[in-house]
C-alpha cells in the first residue's frame, strides 16, 4: 500500500520472486505478512497488516481461499481505512492465483462478522467488493 502526505491510502502492487513450492498462495501471503522489502520501502510502499499477524491455515475450496489469521489481524491502529486496506492486500494477493476468485477471512479458525466495527468479512470477498 502507499500512504500519501495527506494520509490517503492507495493500493500499489509489488512483484516478488518466490521459490517454487507446493503451497504458492501461502508463500505469497507469508511474504506479504513480512512487510515491504528494503527496495519497496524506499519506493514508499508499506503494509497495513498489523505487526505480529500470523497465518494459522490457508486452503482453497471451490475457488474460495479460506485464510485463518491470528487474533492480531483484528487490531489495526489505522481504523476503518486500515482494516479495509489490510483486507484489500490479502484479497488481491490471494486472487493473483487463477484458482482463487474470493477470500474468506477467518480469525483463529472462526468466521467473524466484522473486522473492527465497519468492515463486513462474514462472507467471502472478491476484488470487486473492495
Amino acid at each position: 500500500m502507499r500512504v500519501d502526505r495527506d494520509g490517503a491510502i492507495s493500493r500499489s502492487p509489488a512483484a516478488r520472486t518466490l521459490p517454487v513450492s507446493d503451497s504458492p498462495m501461502l508463500d505469497a501471503l507469508n511474504a506479504l505478512l513480512q512487510g515491504p522489502t528494503e527496495a519497496e520501502a524506499r519506493a514508499g510502499l508499506r503494509s497495513l497488516i498489523p505487526a505480529g499477524t500470523r497465518i494459522l491455515s490457508a486452503y482453497v475450496r471451490d475457488s474460495t481461499a479460506y485464510i485463518s489469521f491470528s487474533e492480531e489481524f483484528q487490531f489495526n491502529p489505522y481504523g476503518a481505512e486500515g482494516w479495509a486496506s489490510q483486507v484489500r492486500q490479502v484479497v488481491w494477493t490471494a486472487t493473483e492465483f487463477s484458482t482463487v476468485k474470493n477470500v474468506q477471512i477467518l480469525i483463529e479458525g472462526r468466521r467473524i462478522g466484522y473486522l473492527g466495527e465497519t468492515l463486513w468479512v462474514g462472507d467471502p470477498l472478491s476484488r470487486d467488493d473492495l
